[in-house]
């Protein structure tokens, strides 16, 4: 599995800080999560080239911020359910005071960048995203809290598949309303629909590769589409996400093998994608009501 390494900040290390949660492991490609419980700090943050968007989940802090050497400081009291933005290339001054826990996520410029490119054919070697201090967004908010909710469960190497599509949908709607081009133009090049064939190299590659690490991006590529294009034909199509649709074919190859073979169900699990027998045995559990165990015993007989 390729995972491309970020510069990120490592707010959970600050002094005083306490990292509740980090994505580091779980094989992230366009996001590095961590849920923080913060103290308050004054200090200046230097540019690492991927954004940090912040989300309050609980207990408001005031924030005071400057970006750039002659940027206006602003001052405002952060509250739950709101965001911010630590810039991506740009240094910024901060002053915090009051405990809070938040959300931070460093997300890959070279995906907004790209995004910006396919929504709006965007020239400009990088694109700046403009998160107003103490936004409230109820899309980004259903998303950062889809991503908080992850990093709350034990460890598994399939969320990044899920992961993927919350990340690109929250660039799409960065760039869209946070950018110098979204403010100008609402529509974009984008396709909504794909054609019959292109939906069924979808499902080709979806069965030949179940066993496989299947990106949303990894899929989109094959088939020559944006990864939000695809997100929007398979939520059109099968009326599902392609994190769903993936999981719901890996289930039912695993209940065929389970009926029809003597494999261990360490091995079906493995041959269907999951990482483990428990993983296998935990998805198998919420789809079904049945353990795999049961569901051969109750098959067999």
């Amino acid at each position: 599995m390729r995972v491309t390494t970020m510069q990120t900040r490592d707010i959970g290390s600050w002094p005083k800080n306490i990292a509740l949660a980090r994505s580091t492991g779980w094989g992230w490609r366009d996001i590095h999560a961590q849920h923080v419980a913060v103290e308050p700090w004054t200090g200046t943050l230097d540019p690492v080239g991927n954004p940090c968007l912040g989300y309050c989940v609980n207990r408001p802090a005031q924030i005071r911020r400057r970006i750039g050497r002659g940027g206006t400081t602003e001052t405002l009291t952060l509250r739950p359910r709101q965001f911010h933005l630590i810039p991506a290339h740009d240094e910024s001054e901060w002053q915090r005071r009051g405990r809070s826990e938040m959300l931070a996520m460093h997300l890959r410029q070279g995906l907004i960048d790209d995004t910006a490119r396919q929504m709006y054919s965007a020239t400009a070697p990088r694109v700046e995203l403009d998160v107003p201090l103490g936004t409230s967004d109820p899309l980004l908010e259903q998303l950062a809290l889809a991503i908080l909710e992850i990093m709350r469960e034990e460890p598994d190497p399939s969320s990044a598949l899920y992961v993927d599509e919350l990340v690109h949908a929250m660039v799409v709607r960065l760039v869209r309303i946070y950018t110098e081009n979204g403010r100008s133009s609402r529509t974009g090049p984008e396709r909504e629909v794909l054609d019959c064939g292109e939906m069924r190299r979808v499902r080709d590659l979806v069965e030949e590769h179940l066993a496989e690490d299947l990106s949303l991006e990894t899929i989109a590529g094959v088939v020559g589409v944006s990864p939000r294009s695809l997100s929007r034909a398979c939520l059109r199509k099968w009326g599902t996400t392609v994190h769903q649709y993936v999981l719901s074919r890996r289930m039912e190859r695993a209940k065929n093998l389970l009926l029809s073979t003597d494999l261990t169900i360490t091995s079906i699990a493995l041959d269907t994608g999951f990482s483990s027998q428990s993983h296998l045995a935990t998805a198998f559990r919420r789809m079904t009501g049945l353990t795999p165990k049961s569901y051969r015993v109750c098959g067999q007989s």
